[in-house]
């Protein structure tokens, strides 16, 4: 069972908790079983020409902001992650040609920033950030 990974918008990270449970079903969202972390990074380096330490730096880059506890296995089988705003912002006002040079640069394919680039229009468009929903 390999690792799922989720991404999404929500207004702010109170409610990107909250609604854990059930905005599994709300649009758009971005299913993405290998969309570790530091991908988005490398897309976001990509995309804008920050360099790794700039991104690495930013307070919103892979912030774990909730977890949960596998109380029986003694791991932690789920965490939601902060995706910076910068890279949100980048994917929404990236045109058609854009995001397809960065896809083809990046190593994780044009499907996964087609789907991102949906997710950050839509986040752009409401003032919300983008979150990544990760579990095993």
């Amino acid at each position: 069972m390999g690792e799922m990974n989720i991404v999404f918008a929500a207004p702010d990270d109170e409610t990107a908790i909250a609604e854990l449970g059930d905005w599994l079903g709300r649009p758009p969202v971005h299913n993405d079983d290998k969309l570790r972390p530091e991908l988005l990074a490398e897309l976001e380096a990509l995309l804008t020409g920050r360099d790794s330490q700039e991104i690495a730096a930013d307070p919103r880059h892979c912030v774990q902001i909730t977890e949960i506890f596998n109380e029986d296995a003694g791991v932690v089988e789920a965490g939601l992650v902060t995706v910076t705003d910068t890279l949100t912002h980048a994917l929404a006002v990236a045109d058609t040609e854009a995001l397809s040079a960065a896809a083809a640069a990046w190593s994780h394919g044009e499907y996964a920033v087609q789907g991102l680039a949906i997710v950050a229009r839509h986040a752009a468009a409401h003032g919300h950030h983008m979150y990544s929903f990760w579990y095993f």
